[in-house]
């Protein structure tokens, strides 16, 4: 009995990550895609797909994350069962990649479910990640199909796919990217089909109350598919960091009370200042799939080099900017310029000039640094308030190390990490998440309140702040009793805004 109650019981083990990706392999994968930016490096589809296939795999072994592969002629076929991803099995990986051949027509209705299938988790539904990668139209599928709630014709024999995809207890992320223009039949991935798809899956989640995101995007570059594909798949880490369900909880009290110094000094903490002037949660799904359009690509993500060795792939995945990348993490800040004045006509402004900024701080040259970061905000407030968000948290996170500014550092990246972490998670807990957020910002005014002397009822301001603390506590703490889930980053969160809480008191 004593081994029953003991405390130092081993905690089992957070379950694993599954992702299945369903790849196209239809006769069109052989096209070439273009890359008006760099005249005679198109390479064709299935080139791209490879690609990114490889590097998926790669980092999958490194996490342990289940991985696997369905492909799709007018055959379904489950190349990579899934399964955890082994290093020692790589090579073997790779060479089923490197033999993956276009032919023939599309089945990807029969291929979805398929898909469906192995993230299949008993009376749990669909539980895990699903991609599909498709530049084609269904002209082959046998056992399903997407009905058309408009029909007035009774269904034929096939089945319908949105109850398949998505059963009671489903806990399903979907990502579709289609690859060209969407407007002709043989010219590119069916739109008109898949916004149909997700919406009636947005429908039966809502009717069903399930925790569920679905999102589409068209590329039409070699570039913005391997980006694509990779960032469905892929976190990209902070540079010289530990994520916060990493820390041990000793490391995670000391990051949040710092953090909570930078929330009661605005005064010396002006990026939190600047940053609060910004926020609020990221965009929705249903924002963009109601413009149908995604945020523009813009980046001015915090990369590392573990070891000094670069990432692969950087110059598929980023485009002009691949180039830039690979010098900056090599440390030839020299070439990264010369690379970054070459490539600057082709990036959006605040890429370019965050860029600059980043790479004259590396060389030591400060303030031209932060003339170009300056340069980097004032183009950020030129963008769309949907796509700001995630640009100014990366802003401020630069600015913060350019001062120096631990605080205000671990406190900007706790907030993007955790956001990035649960972009595919139920859409009621990031909510949650984002309102803790929002409320623990604010608290810096009824705080600073506190500390004012014969402007203010001290004492009147000291309750108003104790019951604002209060109300986030209550908040936290129904949070915490409504992620049944447990999932890892958000109990990490949890604890992180406790102890700022505490701070605060």
């Amino acid at each position: 009995m004593e081994d029953e109650e003991s405390t130092d019981a081993p905690t089992p083990p957070a379950p694993r990550e599954r992702h299945v990706l369903v790849l196209d392999l239809s006769k069109s994968m052989l096209a070439p895609l273009p890359e008006p930016d760099a005249p005679g490096a198109e390479k064709q589809k299935i080139e791209v797909a490879r690609t990114a296939v490889y590097r998926i795999v790669e980092n999958a072994s490194k996490v342990g994350a289940s991985f696997g592969l369905v492909t799709f002629t007018e055959t379904v076929r489950i190349a990579v069962p899934l399964s955890e991803i082994r290093g020692e099995n790589l090579p073997y990986l790779e060479s089923l990649i490197a033999m993956l051949t276009p032919s023939g027509r599309s089945a990807i209705w029969d291929a979805l479910a398929v898909g469906a299938d192995l993230l299949r988790s008993g009376p749990g539904g669909v539980r895990g990640n699903l991609v599909l990668v498709t530049d084609g139209w269904d002209n082959a599928s046998t056992r399903f199909e997407v009905r058309d709630p408009t029909d007035v014709k009774p269904p034929g024999p096939k089945g319908d796919l949105v109850p398949h995809l998505l059963p009671p207890s489903s806990e399903l992320s979907f990502r579709i990217i289609g690859i060209g223009s969407g407007q002709e039949r043989d010219k590119g991935v069916d739109s008109v089909a898949m916004n149909r798809l997700l919406g009636q899956l947005n429908g039966r989640a809502t009717e069903l109350g399930l925790a569920a995101g679905f999102t589409y995007q068209e590329v039409v570059t070699g570039s913005q598919l391997f980006a694509q594909m990779v960032h469905a798949f892929l976190d990209v880490d902070y540079e010289g960091s530990q994520s916060l369900d990493q820390l041990h909880p000793e490391e995670l009290a000391r990051h949040a009370a710092g953090a909570a110094r930078a929330l009661k000094e605005p005064q010396q903490h002006v990026v939190v200042t600047r940053l609060s002037d910004h926020f609020s949660a990221p965009p929705s799904t249903a924002a963009t799939l109601a413009t149908g359009e995604a945020a523009p690509i813009m980046e001015v993500d915090v990369l590392s080099a573990p070891g000094g060795v670069a990432p692969a792939y950087l110059r598929e995945r980023y485009g002009p900017l691949g180039v830039v990348i690979e010098a900056y993490l090599h440390q030839d800040y020299n070439e990264a310029l010369e690379r970054l004045g070459k490539a600057k006509p082709l990036l959006p402004s605040v890429t370019g000039a965050y860029w600059e900024a980043r790479i004259r701080f590396a060389r030591g040259e400060v303030v031209d640094a932060a003339r170009h970061l300056l340069e980097a905000w004032n183009e950020a407030e030129k963008l769309p308030p949907d796509n700001r968000v995630r640009i100014v948290r990366r802003l401020a996170l630069l600015q913060a190390r350019m001062q120096n500014d631990k605080e205000t550092e671990t406190l900007v990246q706790f907030i993007d990490e955790t956001d990035h972490k649960l972009a595919r998670a139920d859409p009621v807990m990031k909510a949650r998440l984002h309102d803790l957020f929002s409320r623990l910002m604010e608290l810096r005014s009824t705080y600073r309140l506190t500390r004012l002397e014969g402007e203010v009822d001290a004492a009147k301001a000291a309750q108003d702040h104790e019951a604002a603390v209060e109300s986030i506590f209550g908040l936290l703490q129904d949070t915490r009793l409504e992620n049944t889930s447990g999932e890892a980053a958000v109990e990490g969160a949890l604890d992180f805004i406790e102890i700022c809480l505490a701070e605060m008191r």
